[in-house]
């Protein structure tokens, strides 16, 4: 089993309407460059939220000028048994 690892990161909000799962999501395909796994990250948003306390009173878009902190993150590869029709 292999992981791949998000590095950390912090982002300044300099756009109207961003989420922070639009920053998280960014910050993943960034570092993956694939966006079908960085759109289906289990657990990410939940660790950026924990390392920012405050964002989560801030309401769902982010306010200009806020600075998110995005904490590394392991994505372990999943094992998935074959199920066979047949056995």
């Amino acid at each position: 089993m292999s992981a791949t690892i998000i590095p950390a990161g912090t982002r300044v909000i300099e756009f109207e309407d961003l989420s922070i799962d639009l920053v998280c999501f960014e910050h993943a395909f960034k570092a993956l460059n694939d966006r079908r796994v960085a759109g289906k990250l289990d657990g990410y948003v939940e660790a950026t939220l924990e390392a920012n306390p405050s964002v989560a009173d801030r309401g769902i878009l982010l306010p200009l000028g806020s600075t998110i902190i995005l904490p590394e993150f392991t994505i372990r590869a999943a094992s998935t048994s074959v199920v066979r029709l047949w056995d």
